[in-house]
């Protein structure tokens, strides 16, 4: 009998919101590809994906290879975690489950399970609902799974490793003049740009420059660190270890430890340290970012009336879609701002900052659904982008669910 496999999100992906808003989890980029790029990179056959039921049609939409809340009739699935490190050796065990057995590690999340769905049309929008038809559940050890927003930034690093070992030759053939490398984990594309007296060192991590990439003159590049399809690094700027910047991005100033998704600005000086940027976000010049505490302590975070400990001392921003910053914004460490918010103004604005906010020292409101999607229309037609219908119906169903944020906000 046929085997498909699927990823599925838990209930535990509210713990990547805001950044999941928008996106299903498995679109999200750490290391140098996308969590879904991974998955068929390991996997012989990445078949579908259970997301939450109002990302469905627009994950549809961008994924259409897979399908998407809904099984073929009279067929074995093998359901992952999609939280789970696909790169993680015990991975080839969770492939294996028996059919109608399930996996849990020892804090009791799910990692996969096996099912045979002999109804025509089976569709569910929610795996507790597929969970039913398992008999029988065993613990295993040894399976890594991230956990929440600040995983994203704490093994950034080692997922740039684990890409780089997989889907780039350890050196490329081809080196621009005037470039001077360090290290030999470097791979530049044929078509990238590379300008005279850039400097990358590759002696503690690898670096790639993908097609069509442009690097400026006078730019620093310390891996590990990625630099994704048509982004633009711009002149004297510093990229840091443990950094990633999808494609068509456009990045100047200092940045550390830090992850684009794609199509972002962040053109101007200002530093940027430890903070996860999503897509279509502009930082006005000189935002800056702080990413450790004057007291050395760990960095705690808030997302609505949720608090918790990041464990690490070094946490900077996590910028939701389509968010916008004034000039010389600046961010404490641990802020957490939603899709679609504008923040402006003098001083430090508060470190949780709902979706569709609009505002800054001065006062905040809320930002108006049809503004906020002419502004994505016009930034996204800039680079060639269509929105879609799909992302629009999408972004309305957001501002719904997001209403709770705005509501009980006491910026």
């Amino acid at each position: 009998m046929e085997t498909k496999y699927f990823l599925f999100e838990d209930e535990k992906v509210e713990n990547f919101l805001p950044l999941v808003w928008l996106n299903p989890f498995v679109n999200l980029r750490i290391g140098i590809k996308t969590i879904f790029e991974k998955w068929v990179k390991v996997l012989d056959s990445l078949d579908g994906l259970i997301v939450r039921p109002f990302l469905a049609e627009y994950t549809s939409s961008i994924l259409s290879s897979a399908y998407v809340n809904f099984f073929p009739n009279n067929t074995r699935v093998v359901l992952i975690n999609a939280r789970v490190n696909p790169y993680c050796s015990s991975v080839k065990d969770l492939l294996k489950v028996p059919e109608g057995w399930g996996v849990k590690d020892h804090s009791g999340n799910v990692l996969a399970f096996s099912i045979f769905l002999p109804e025509a049309e089976i569709k569910s929008s929610d795996f507790y609902d597929l969970a039913k038809y398992v008999k029988n559940w065993y613990e295993v050890e040894d399976i890594e799974i991230m956990d929440g927003l600040q995983d994203l930034i704490m093994l950034n690093s080692k997922y740039i490793s684990e890409d780089f070992s997989r889907f780039y030759s350890r050196f490329s053939v081809r080196i621009p003049p005037d470039l001077r490398i360090f290290g030999d984990m470097v791979f530049i594309h044929d078509d990238a740009e590379i300008f005279p007296y850039v400097v990358i060192d590759a002696t503690e991590g690898p670096v790639v420059v993908e097609q069509n990439a442009r690097v400026l003159p006078f730019v620093f590049i310390k891996g590990p660190a990625f630099i994704g399809e048509g982004t633009t690094i711009k002149p004297h700027a510093k990229i840091l270890e443990n950094t990633s910047i999808g494609p068509i991005c456009k990045v100047g100033g200092e940045v550390e430890g830090s992850i684009f998704h794609s199509y972002a600005n962040k053109q101007h000086d200002g530093f940027l340290g430890h903070s996860y940027i999503a897509s279509w976000v502009n930082l006005g010049a000189d935002t800056v970012t702080s990413d450790l505490k004057n007291n050395y302590s760990l960095i705690r975070l808030k997302y609505k009336e949720r608090e918790w400990s990041s464990n690490s001392k070094f946490i900077g921003s996590f910028i939701a879609d389509h968010v916008k910053t004034g000039i010389n914004t600046m961010l404490n460490s641990g802020t957490i701002i939603g899709v679609f918010s504008n923040v402006f103004g003098a001083n430090y604005p508060p470190k949780f900052i709902p979706s569709f906010y609009w505002g800054g020292a001065d006062g905040w409101e809320v930002h108006d659904l049809k503004r906020a999607l002419e502004t994505a229309e016009r930034m996204m037609a800039r680079r060639k982008v269509t929105l879609t219908e799909e992302f629009k119906k999408l972004t309305c169903k957001v501002f719904e669910l997001t209403e709770d944020e705005r509501r009980n906000f006491g910026g």
